[in-house]
């Protein structure tokens, strides 16, 4: 009797198989994707040399009427795009040309027609090719898996390509196939539209959108990724399901991947055990959601399960054998739960996606002072270094509110704020930021004749700001108090008025501790 791992590793290799077909297929739809964002570019470039006036193209001009010759040549622009899409037999979006168009509604009948063309030919038509090769390897395979696993051969029924191409068209998980990747292509005209509307409107050249053109493919390119990988699960399990139903097999056995990576659902249904004509997609047999790696073996009432299956130790990797009777929740509890390890390395892969948001928020606000250099080494830090974490946030939060300051004065702000919890530093003196200069343009009547009793100018009191090897941000950020070795100036900033003014010999304790850090971080 063959092992229970022998199902394991032949459904493994199975779905890496489909996968094979349909990453090589997804090779060539990126090409196709990096083609279409250069034509696109082109066009928008060509309707911007074409229309720019004073080198703008203006919301106004956009709307004015093409003539009969643009009109002709817009014509002949979608006809030398779609000239060998008829060779598909595809059913095209109607294309035709009204006797009254807009430039900017030409504009967007040429991105429309690029798009039907990637959408229709490279996307859809090309991707079903690919499933049914799919589906095909998977219904074999898995016939053979069976032959081989109860030793003897018995005839098999071909393929039926109206099957398959039923499969495709089935809404399982809400719409179709080709229904969700036209809606991914309207999308992408929409916001298309609407990024070139915003540069019409603000007078901007199209090289401005190159950046944000990029982005676009980027994400639709993800979705695709998405799409063919979530399909190509459903068409392979479908293949293995209609081989169960041509060979006999009564019961199927769920199998989720025993790794931190699988989602709670799948968790939950591994080792449930289903008729084969009870199968719903979905709901007792995968895929359960996007990017499902949950798959079915074959289940024999009047055998019993030997041999093993695989898990991959969370923290390190590696792969071991368990039990082929083990459940994921059996697994979890044994080798999981009382792991601080493996606890961790599950806790960074379930928060990857919002850890990357923040490690991409950390990084636009702090630039190189982000002092680490990958989505690992943050989560490192956070998830390691608690104390290093909650300093780095602090300085983050600092940075946010003072965009113009820097590491350097975040280290002064918290030994002054240290002096103040001890009462050395009065805590109404603010945050400590870098010192920027401000030219006094008034003078308060009061800090007149305090400076005057004092013994100093305005020119002194200008000197302090120049000179001034700290700056406090006071009263909610509406005074700036700068202090250098030669004596204090505090500025309202809305009106650039003096409000006082003192030399170094009127510095308190509290001020003298505050020269004593400054002394110690600016030379």
């Amino acid at each position: 009797m063959m092992p229970k791992s022998y199902w394991e590793k032949r459904q493994e290799l199975t779905f890496l198989a489909g996968e094979k077909k349909v990453k090589a297929y997804y090779k060539g739809l990126q090409k196709a994707f990096e083609q279409a964002k250069r034509e696109i570019q082109g066009v928008i470039s060509d309707f911007y040399v074409r229309y720019a006036i004073e080198n703008k193209v203006t919301f106004a001009e956009a709307q004015k009427l093409l003539d009969k010759a643009e009109i002709g040549e817009l014509k002949d622009f979608i006809a030398k795009v779609q000239e060998h899409m008829g060779e598909y037999n595809l059913e095209l979006n109607n294309m035709s040309i009204k006797a009254r168009i807009t430039r900017y509604q030409a504009l967007e009948k040429q991105v429309d027609a690029l798009l039907q063309r990637l959408y229709a030919i490279e996307y859809q038509l090309k991707g079903e090719e690919a499933l049914k090769e799919v589906y095909s390897d998977s219904y074999y395979r898995t016939w053979f898996n069976i032959d081989q696993y109860h030793g003897f051969h018995q005839g098999f029924a071909q393929v039926n390509p109206r099957t398959v191409e039923a499969l495709i068209n089935y809404p399982w998980n809400g719409a179709n196939f080709s229904t969700r990747i036209w809606k991914q292509k309207d999308h992408m005209l929409q916001v298309l539209g609407e990024d070139i509307t915003t540069m019409l409107v603000q007078g901007r050249p199209p090289k401005d959108m190159v950046s944000n053109l990029a982005k676009r493919f980027q994400t639709k390119e993800y979705e695709a990724y998405r799409l063919l990988h979530t399909e190509s699960s459903f068409i392979i399990e479908q293949g293995t399901l209609a081989a169960y139903k041509e060979d006999g097999v009564k019961k199927y056995k769920i199998v989720a991947t025993l790794d931190i990576k699988t989602s709670d659902i799948c968790r939950e249904k591994d080792g449930q055990i289903h008729n084969v004509k009870d199968a719903v997609v979905g709901v007792n047999y995968p895929p359960f959601h996007p990017f499902c790696r949950t798959t079915t073996v074959p289940y024999y009432e009047d055998k019993d399960e030997v041999g093993t299956r695989i898990a991959r130790d969370p923290a390190t990797g590696k792969t071991y054998e368990v039990p082929a009777n083990m459940t994921y929740q059996e697994w979890y509890d044994k080798y999981v739960r009382n792991n601080p390890e493996a606890v961790l390395a599950e806790k960074k892969w379930k928060n990857r996606y919002s850890d990357q948001r923040q490690y991409e928020e950390y990084k636009k606000v702090l630039g190189d002072d982000l002092g680490v250099k990958s989505l690992d080494e943050f989560q490192e830090l956070k998830y390691n270094y608690i104390t290093g974490f909650e300093d780095l946030k602090s300085f983050y939060q600092y940075k946010k509110q003072y965009p113009d300051s820097n590491k350097l004065y975040y280290e002064i702000n918290k030994e002054i704020q240290k002096l103040k919890d001890k009462g050395t530093v009065n805590k109404k003196i603010g945050t400590a930021v870098k010192p920027i200069s401000i030219k006094i343009l008034e003078v308060d009547k009061h800090a007149e004749i305090q400076m005057k009793s004092r013994g100093i100018s305005v020119n002194d009191a200008e000197g302090y700001i120049v000179n001034a090897k700290v700056m406090f941000k006071q009263a909610k950020n509406t005074k700036n108090a700068y202090y250098s070795n030669e004596g204090a100036s505090v500025i309202i900033i809305k009106g650039g008025i003096l409000k006082t003014a003192f030399p170094r010999s009127h510095y308190d304790k509290s001020a003298e501790a505050i020269m004593e850090v400054a002394d110690k971080y600016v030379k």
